[in-house]
């Protein structure tokens, strides 16, 4: 069995769900709404090399920002909203043009996720949220 291991943890991690096809006539969305956790943590990925181990003794990434898309695929026709994770607080709020809105982190994983950004973590002991 073929395995890739990671050897380097980047600062942020961006993740991007496919969810537009294009064919010979037109494009379309996939709406299917994707599972996926607040914090992912790589240690698994990593190298098990004992360097590598120890140049990485974090490897868990937060959740910081979810990219939204809502309408139709055509140009012109859809939306874009996005939630962010304040820093200081953890608090989410949900964007949309200049309407800034409270949101329960519960709320993000039933959203149409298009792009998600994940940071790196450094503090420790992990929380759960």
């Amino acid at each position: 069995m073929k395995r890739f291991e990671l050897i380097e943890l980047p600062r942020f991690l961006i993740l991007c769900i496919k969810r537009f096809t294009k064919n010979n006539f037109f494009v379309e969305k996939n709406p299917t709404i994707v599972n996926f956790p607040l914090e992912i943590d790589l240690a698994e990925f990593l190298s098990s090399d004992p360097a590598i181990q120890d140049k990485h003794p974090h490897t868990t990434y937060r959740l910081v920002a979810n990219i939204v898309h809502d309408g139709k695929p055509e140009p012109g026709e859809g939306s874009y909203r996005v939630h962010v994770r304040h820093r200081g607080s953890g608090q989410w709020f949900e964007l949309q043009d200049l309407h800034v809105t409270d949101l329960l982190p519960q709320m993000i994983t039933l959203s149409e996720s298009f792009i998600q950004l994940y940071e790196l973590r450094h503090d420790q002991p992990q929380e759960t949220s």
